[in-house]
């Protein structure tokens, strides 16, 4: 997202606090006026929020789900036409739904800070809501003649730990028309949007990722796999629903799928409910999702197995499926050998065609 001539308007200040052991919610502390930040100060507070956005790994467009009265899209409607005294006490309400959407006593305190303004060409109106945690840190300060180390407390937005993250919603052009959403969590990425705080996008903002079937398709390959490897199935049985997985996500032709299909076509009947819970922990949906792998490069091309330390099998995940590689596992006597483990028999009903 690019922030071409990033105005900042009108800037409040509020601390949000940490629930206690009760795990009662704290009265936010709330600024008494409007901040009035010096030329620096404000040329470096915009430039934090142009870089946290325009790192597109780290900020995505999110669906605005929650419209209702005291939702975000209702504050900020509020917040554009507000005179300034007006915005001050409209942005409390702004801090008051940052600490009821902070249940739990682990997620910390910090600074809200909520700001309007606008970019672009022609101008886009925006609101936006900074949630920064306080840290402490030195600093080096002359004084006469003298060189000081100073230390710090409470600072915040500081360049080298992101420890913030930034909801931005920006007005259409036609106000009838509504909002876009936008947020910057540093814990996020476009490949693993799970690690995004929820409490934040979803509990605060009242937002959603929204369908995505490049991202549901490689998500729903991981998730299966990583509750695959964790089973107490073996070795065998592991990798025959690792076979159905590559079969299932690449070679199937429905447009769509539901994790119920795998699991009904492909885990034994007593694994069933505990993938589906995994799932259901995981924010995996129940819904039908999109079949695409555009999103998930060569993973689906080949196949790899590793043997002891030092031995590694590449193979289409095809010629498993037709049966043209075969990969066995069983007790030494099973192959004509003598003593006790496992032993591996690989068919492969091709010829060498080349050796280095």
């Amino acid at each position: 997202m690019l922030l071409e001539n990033l105005q900042i308007g009108r800037i409040a200040m509020h601390e949000v606090l940490r629930r206690d052991d009760d795990r009662q919610p704290k009265q936010p502390i709330y600024g008494t006026s409007l901040e009035n930040l010096s030329i620096a100060a404000k040329a470096a507070f915009r430039l934090r929020v142009t870089e946290a956005l325009s790192t597109q790994a780290k900020s995505i467009e999110m669906v605005i789900a929650d419209t209702g009265a005291g939702s975000m899209q209702d504050i900020a409607n509020r917040l554009l036409p507000c005179t300034d005294q007006q915005f001050l006490a409209v942005s409390r309400e702004v801090a008051d739904k940052l600490v009821k959407a902070q249940k739990y006593r682990s997620m910390p305190g910090g600074v809200t800070i909520v700001f309007d303004g606008s970019f672009g060409v022609p101008k886009h109106s925006f609101v936006a809501v900074i949630k920064a945690e306080t840290q402490s840190g030195f600093r080096r300060n002359k004084r006469d003649e003298d060189v000081l180390t100073e230390f710090l407390e409470n600072i915040f937005l500081t360049p080298a730990t992101r420890l913030y993250k930034i909801g931005f919603l920006i007005q259409a052009a036609d106000p009838a028309d509504g909002w876009r959403s936008f947020i910057f969590d540093s814990n996020i990425s476009s490949s693993h949007r799970e690690t995004a705080a929820q409490y934040f996008y979803e509990d605060f903002l009242g937002c959603h990722f929204p369908s995505d079937g490049a991202y549901e398709t490689s998500r729903f390959f991981d998730l299966t796999r990583e509750f695959v490897r964790k089973t107490e199935l073996g070795q065998e049985e592991k990798r025959d629903l690792g076979d159905a997985l590559y079969t299932f996500i690449k070679t199937e032709k429905a447009a769509t799928f539901t994790a119920n299909e795998f699991a009904e076509n492909y885990l034994p009947v007593d694994y069933r409910d505990p993938f589906k819970k995994f799932l259901e922990a995981r924010k995996f949906p129940e819904r039908a999702v999109v079949r695409d792998t555009s999103a998930m490069g060569t993973r689906l091309r080949r196949r790899k197995f590793k043997f002891g330390d030092n031995i590694e099998l590449s193979v289409p995940p095809e010629l498993l499926h037709n049966k043209e590689v075969k990969i066995e596992q069983g007790p030494p006597a099973k192959f004509g050998g003598d003593g006790e483990g496992v032993w591996t028999q690989v068919t492969i009903h091709r010829p060498i065609t080349d050796q280095l």
